[in-house]
């Protein structure tokens, strides 16, 4: 029988395991260590300790959702494929331009900031002789004998991929298409990215950093991809029910997912905001702000009225990306960054990371260098001899070693450096959570924090407190948030096509043709994911702005387009722009720039929902004490130390304490206080 449904996410210091029975409504988490020359032996070993401990068959899974890294660690490491650009002649560096790529955020600040490369250099960029028009007409037919040259050297140079983006090709995508036909004639084994596929939307900037960013990781996630299939397979586990996680905060089928690896750029911290939009909706908290703090990365998410913002186009790695994506800033800023002294010296801490291996000087795996896991340690956050409830022994005395070092440096001793880190990680946390919010015009007085990752729950109270958060959510099972959240989404797609025209001149038929276009691309990526046509539920959308703008508003299209609901959809996009802006100009010519088909399966889910028994007068008791550094007070103070199970519905604490768990560690503060709200989240008033 096919009872269980697992989710895995695979971070860059622990693997987490989430699992949900749905016949019992049983539940069980796990975290491994990662391994990531390897994440699949990760996954495995997590695979391994759920089906031990629940004595399940791998076999009668329902289904299994994976959040990876690996398309974005191959973007941030620079190890992608050894790919090759074509484009348009005449246009070879238009990649190289990108827009004119210009610093932004801390980055305008930074005497050392050097613009990112581009994915594919200048080198191995070929120009292709032809030209579709802006109307969509050719104005140069493509030279296939020059195309069959560059085959030939591109056969001969032993590119893995190569992506082709000409201009005007989501208008007329012949010609991309014919190239590509050639080229596979003589390199039968190359990846071949097409932008007409990737993104048929007009900005060509975004469509070819796209398309390139498409062939640069293909490669890399599709070998990936194969073999977990392959390792899962050899488990018991049917390939039909792995799912891979999107940038979209949906789920995919493994064997889409190949096909499209630049919509997994996100997949693991998309979870996490998945989580987070149901835990809105359930527990009552509709207005939120994401802290999700693991080992290497903070990431941080708006939800407001119960949902994430999702957007169009975004930086991931300092390249530009055009497809759809759930709105997530990230910081290199967990529990694994390292600390040391700038050039300028004053103490840093990250973007670089100790990983899962060596791992803070605390794991005693070998690591040196200090990390904010070290100073909390040294601080007395958290007990080295405890990590993973014991599994992972650590010791305190290397990271008070290694913090003496970094403290030497600067004349300082070990406890100052250790304060020193964890305050300008707390201090780079809370920039980047007030420049999100203040980018949307919010008042952090009007959000929740809400906390998880491993480490989230340990810092969230102070960075909250920073920048005027009031209330900080602690759900119940914090360090294992993101593998959750696998659980909580459905199968999810968007496609989009741009057709540029004015909105007062657009006939609703032409328009319900192209929607009729992406439905049919949507009903044939069911069925290849073992799904019957008719299952996607389909949201049709039109990105409009004024005339003349350079930037659109996204609205959801009336169920019966005909004139009277271009109509509607002119009023509609009139109020989004007073909203999103304080301003409109109904009097104004205004144009549809792309069209938008989101598909949506709906899958078994894991609720948070679960009616509890609330105890006002239940007392919590403390498992044990130990001195805890605290900088209110600059000093040591005996800090109760208690356990998340021994804390129920309706039970208060004042600080300081410390609670303690398998998956993370939740610190309230001397002026802070605590009460377990009635779905067992910790809520922690500043």
């Amino acid at each position: 029988m096919n009872r269980w449904s697992v989710g895995i996410d695979t971070g860059g210091t622990f693997t987490d395991l989430a699992a949900v029975n749905h016949d019992t409504g049983a539940s069980f988490i796990a975290k491994v260590p990662s391994t990531p020359k390897n994440p699949d032996e990760a996954i495995l070993s997590a695979l391994q300790t759920f089906a031990g401990a629940t004595n399940s068959s791998l076999a009668e899974l329902a289904m299994f959702g994976h959040g990876t890294t690996v398309a974005t660690n191959a973007l941030l490491e620079g190890r992608g494929a050894h790919a090759a650009l074509l484009i348009t002649a005449g246009f070879r560096a238009a990649y190289m331009a990108r827009a004119g790529t210009r610093p932004r955020g801390a980055d305008l600040i930074d005497p050392f900031y050097r613009k990112a490369p581009p994915l594919i250099p200048l080198s191995r960029t070929y120009e292709a002789p032809e030209r579709i028009g802006f109307d969509g007409q050719v104005m140069r037919p493509l030279d296939e004998a020059a195309i069959r040259a560059i085959a030939q050297t591109l056969k001969q140079q032993n590119y893995e991929s190569v992506a082709i983006c000409f201009l005007f090709s989501f208008l007329n995508d012949a010609h991309e298409r014919l190239a590509a036909h050639i080229i596979r004639e003589t390199c039968p084994d190359i990846r071949i990215s097409l932008s007409c596929d990737v993104l048929p939307v007009i900005r060509e900037a975004p469509r070819i950093s796209t398309v390139a960013l498409d062939a640069y990781v293909g490669p890399i996630v599709g070998a990936y991809f194969d073999a977990l299939g392959e390792r899962t397979s050899a488990l018991g586990i049917d390939v039909n029910r792995l799912f891979i996680m999107q940038s979209n905060g949906g789920l995919m089928r493994l064997n889409l997912a190949a096909s499209y690896p630049n919509e997994t750029l996100l997949s693991g911290p998309a979870a996490g905001i998945a989580f987070a939009t149901e835990l809105a909706r359930t527990c009552g908290y509709p207005d939120l702000i994401t802290f999700d703090m693991g080992g290497t990365s903070t990431d941080t998410c708006l939800v407001r009225d119960n949902q994430a913002s999702v957007i169009n186009g975004g930086l991931i790695g300092a390249q530009e990306i055009g497809t759809s994506m759930v709105e997530i800033r990230t910081i290199g800023a967990g529990g694994g960054a390292i600390a040391s002294i700038g050039d300028d010296g004053l103490l840093k801490v990250g973007p670089r990371s100790a990983g899962a291996r060596p791992g803070p000087a605390c794991y005693a795996l070998g690591g040196t260098e200090p990390t904010v896991t070290d100073a909390n340690a040294m601080l007395g956050y958290v007990d080295a001899t405890k990590f993973l409830a014991g599994k992972l022994r650590g010791d305190a005395g290397l990271a008070e070693a290694a913090l003496r070092d970094l403290g030497s440096k600067i004349g300082i001793d070990a406890l100052a450096a250790a304060n020193g880190v964890r305050r300008v990680v707390n201090s780079n946390m809370a920039s980047a959570l007030r420049l999100n919010i203040g980018d949307k015009g919010c008042d952090p007085r009007d959000f929740a924090l809400l906390a998880f990752g491993g480490c989230g729950p340990l810092h969230a109270a102070d960075v909250a407190e920073e920048i005027g958060i009031k209330t900080v959510i602690v759900p119940a099972h914090p360090g294992v948030a993101c593998a959750m959240g696998l659980l909580m989404t459905d199968v999810k797609h968007a496609y989009a096509k741009s057709v540029p025209q004015k909105l007062s001149a657009a006939a609703a038929g032409p328009i319900s043709e192209v929607f009729a276009a992406l439905d049919e691309r949507a009903r044939e990526d069911a069925v290849r994911e073992g799904f019957e046509r008719s299952r996607p539920k389909l949201l049709h959308q039109l990105d409009i702005r004024y005339s003349q703008q350079g930037y659109q508003l996204t609205i959801d299209a009336p169920g019966l387009l005909d004139e009277n609901g271009l109509a509607r959809v002119r009023q509609a996009f009139d109020r989004l722009h007073e909203t999103t802006y304080g301003t409109c100009a109904p009097n104004e010519e205004a144009e549809i720039v792309t069209l938008r088909a989101v598909s949506t399966i709906p899958m078994p889910r894991l609720s948070l929902s679960r009616p509890v028994s609330q105890d006002d007068d239940a007392k919590a008791t403390p498992s044990e004490h130990r001195k805890a550094y605290y900088t209110s007070t600059q000093s040591f103070l005996d800090t109760p130390v208690f356990q998340r199970t021994a804390l129920r519905p309706g039970m208060k604490l004042s600080g300081p304490a410390i609670i303690e768990q398998l998956d993370s560690t939740t610190l309230i503060g001397p002026n802070h206080r605590l009460e377990v709200d009635a779905s067992g989240n910790l809520v922690i008033s500043i």
